[in-house]
């Protein structure tokens, strides 16, 4: 109904304006120059209506050129998008499986158009890690941290990682050095130089280390002590074997802490070591009676016996009082027979050796004897001690012959 009415409308309009035209139908003139043109003023607008028409619909047509074109790119973009999605999960898939060679060409082909790269180059200098292509793989990380300069920590820690892990100490050191000036206070950059550090046996800056390691709360402050104690027990033991003298020895002894020189460890070893050198019995004994005077400890006992001070008598008086103090022990009996010997007490050091041998049959012990009573001219009785000093030595299985295999 509304159509029709609408037509009847544009049908009285057309047969009014038809009428008003025939009239009067005006006219338009346009002059340019010499030219000229005239035409009926109707003529002339509908003329302008069918001009502006037309450049209303070329305008109209080149829009939807564009739009097409627009439309034609996304879908591109979009399907290029899809591709390297695509590639990246099988890259990722491939990776998870261990097909190295695979997972790093998925990887890097769909890094081209991916929203993220960063983490398609971590993948794949991971898959190229794997294969022992080392140089492709830090190409790799630096494209990655090129792609993300903020993630150099992130970057550099899985660098460190992949480092360490194929035996790489020098350049993980490198690495991790870098890591530790740009985050001083990162855990896991600490954690992984306190075992680099170890593994490199590099305990002085291992040392410099425990601190940040402490305030970092990855080491108590007990773990810190009993750290710095084994640091300078292996300070010790390295110097130790090239050492022309005590005094090298002892420089590293005042290194440490009060707090770290009552460790009984610590005190253990550097006893140990001083007993390689002349003119050091007063000091070790000194030493290892202080700390026997607190709790007994069977190695400490030991070493004292080894120690050759100055006053033997009064080393064989403080020995003799930690049996009333700790009651009987081998290492105990073994400890003051030898130092009965030095004081030339050969009656009571044959007992003590012969109680020491009772309570457990050491090798020293029977080493010791055997001298004792070759001394004392009883060699036959010595013989037979070195024979059995040598048997408790020497573990059973290998005094069995083995036969020959002859296939």
């Amino acid at each position: 109904m509304r159509q029709f009415f609408w037509i009847l409308v544009v049908l009285f309009v057309s047969v009014w304006l038809g009428i008003k035209i025939s009239e009067d139908p005006g006219y338009a003139l346009f002059g340019y120059k010499q030219w000229s043109v005239e035409m009926p003023l109707w003529v002339a607008f509908l003329s302008l209506v069918l001009l502006i028409s037309l450049f209303y619909f070329f305008l109209r047509f080149f829009d939807r050129i564009e739009t097409f074109w627009l439309r034609l790119k996304n879908w591109l973009r979009l399907r290029g998008k899809f591709k390297s999605y695509g590639k990246t999960n099988r890259g990722l898939v491939e990776l998870l499986e261990g097909d190295w060679k695979s997972a790093e060409y998925y990887l890097i082909e769909g890094a081209n158009r991916s929203d993220v790269p960063f983490v398609n180059y971590l993948a794949a200098a991971l898959a190229a890690h794997e294969q022992g292509r080392y140089d492709k793989r830090d190409l790799f990380l630096q494209k990655a941290q090129n792609i993300m300069p903020k993630a150099e920590v992130a970057i550099g820690l899985m660098q460190a990682q992949l480092q360490l892990s194929q035996g790489q100490l020098d350049p993980a050191l490198i690495t991790l050095k870098r890591l530790h000036y740009v985050a001083p206070k990162h855990r896991l950059v600490l954690k992984l130089l306190e075992k680099l550090y170890i593994r490199l046996t590099d305990w002085d800056e291992l040392q410099k280390l425990l601190p940040s390691l402490r305030r970092a709360k990855l080491i108590t402050y007990d773990q810190q002590e009993n750290f710095e104690s084994h640091i300078y027990q292996e300070l010790l033991i390295d110097k130790a074997k090239k050492a022309q003298n005590a005094e090298e020895l002892r420089e590293i002894w005042k290194k440490a802490s009060r707090r770290v020189q009552k460790n009984t460890g610590l005190i253990l070893c550097y006893a140990q070591k001083l007993l390689s050198f002349p003119q050091t019995g007063n000091e070790v004994e000194f030493l290892l009676s202080t700390l026997l005077k607190k709790n007994w400890n069977e190695q400490a006992v030991y070493l004292y016996g080894l120690a050759h001070s100055d006053n033997a008598k009064h080393q064989l008086a403080m020995a003799e009082t930690w049996l009333k103090q700790y009651g009987y022990h081998a290492v105990l009996f073994l400890t003051l027979a030898r130092l009965c010997m030095r004081c030339q007490l050969w009656g009571k050091a044959r007992s003590y050796f012969e109680q020491s041998l009772k309570a457990d049959a050491r090798p020293e012990a029977y080493l010791g004897y055997g001298q004792l009573l070759e001394q004392l001219g009883e060699i036959n009785i010595a013989h037979e001690n070195y024979r059995l000093g040598l048997t408790a030595l020497i573990p059973e299985q290998a005094l069995v012959p083995v036969k020959p295999f002859l296939g």
